[in-house]
């Protein structure tokens, strides 16, 4: 009788606690605005693709021209390579001019540029010629700053030039974390840590949903969303014995998958003592891990050849060593991807 006794207790406690996570976290909702940046405040202005990267704008939409046959094949620009050649890198060329044919290097830069200027006719970004040396971009800031009455909380929604959408960038850190918590203790004396956690995680999944609310973001995508989509582990696991059999790896290496921004500095990495490749999955799409995947395979790669040292000249943007894998990377999800088109799906 003392055991149902208890059992019954414990049922309506959890009955209790579980309304109480879901009053406290739709008043902590409620606290939550947005303040946007008007597109004439602090636009990023650059004249080359080298002043684009010093200001850090356009990474994502940047690597999706370069590696989305879709996306490249809007702009003119076609790829070929030999499917019976394992070794084949291919080549790119530009539909109106099939003769003429560009490696990795040449094309990564001529398809940024057209994207450029086909944004600049759409009206999507601007282009003085009296700016700088022979011209400049003008890029609109549309970033929009995620903000939380009574604390600290706050975090930006990335605007995509090439999506057209916004996607939350850092929400769920551990400084934001903090402050939830804090308010949480000060506000409502909730010391149990079981429910403050409670709280915490059903506020961070209902956030997306409460900004499409706030009715300013008509293309909201968040990747906070598409992070809930479970990672399939099985198409992971074919592109590994994929990449494996592509660029004739052993079974010497091990690739960890991580949800844990704590655990890793960089999106990927690859040991090359341990030979372990440890690759970040939260709020990433499938086909982005795989490329991360792919590119530290090709590390693998170079270290089994004996090209790599453990030099940091050999981890940095443009080595040989980084080309390399960029090159390769792209041709193994291209390739992949024509067998398992379902990565591409959000």
């Amino acid at each position: 009788m003392k055991r149902l006794i208890r059992k019954i207790l414990k049922e309506e406690l959890e009955v209790i606690d579980k309304k109480l996570c879901d009053k406290v976290t739709d008043k902590l909702l409620s606290y939550v605005f947005i303040k946007e940046v008007k597109d004439d405040e602090r636009p990023y202005t650059f004249g080359s693709l080298g002043e684009l990267y010093d200001i850090y704008a356009l990474d994502e939409e940047i690597d999706d021209v370069r590696n989305y046959d879709e996306v490249f094949k809007e702009l003119g620009w076609g790829y070929e390579y030999d499917e019976e050649d394992p070794y084949d890198e291919g080549y790119y060329y530009r539909m109106d001019s099939p003769d003429e044919h560009y490696d990795w290097d040449a094309f990564s830069i001529e398809v940024v540029y057209d994207w450029l200027h086909s944004q600049v006719e759409k009206g999507k970004m601007g282009y003085d010629e009296n700016l700088g040396d022979s011209g400049e971009w003008i890029l609109p800031n549309k970033d929009i700053l995620v903000r939380m009455k009574h604390c600290n909380f706050g975090c930006g929604l990335d605007y995509n030039y090439l999506n057209e959408s916004y996607t939350i960038g850092g929400c769920s850190g551990q400084g934001n974390r903090i402050e939830i918590m804090r308010v949480i203790n000060k506000d409502y004396g909730i010391e149990d840590s079981d429910l403050i956690e409670c709280i915490v995680e059903s506020f961070m999944y209902k956030l997306p949903q409460r900004i499409s609310e706030l009715g300013v973001l008509s293309d909201y995508t968040s990747t906070a969303q598409k992070s809930i989509k479970k990672i399939n582990e099985s198409v992971i696991d074919d592109f590994i014995e994929f990449g494996k059999k592509e660029l004739s790896l052993d079974d010497d290496f091990r690739v960890n998958l991580t949800s844990n921004g704590d655990d890793i500095e960089t999106l990927a990495s690859y040991d090359m003592i341990d030979n372990e490749i440890n690759v970040l999955t939260k709020d990433r799409a499938e086909a982005d891990i795989i490329r991360s995947i792919a590119h530290e395979m090709v590390h693998h790669q170079q270290n089994k050849r004996g090209d790599l040292r453990g030099n940091p000249e050999e981890g940095e943007d443009g080595s040989p060593w980084e080309d390399e894998a960029n090159a390769k990377a792209g041709v193994l999800v291209r390739r992949f991807g024509k067998i398992n088109p379902n990565i591409y799906d959000m």
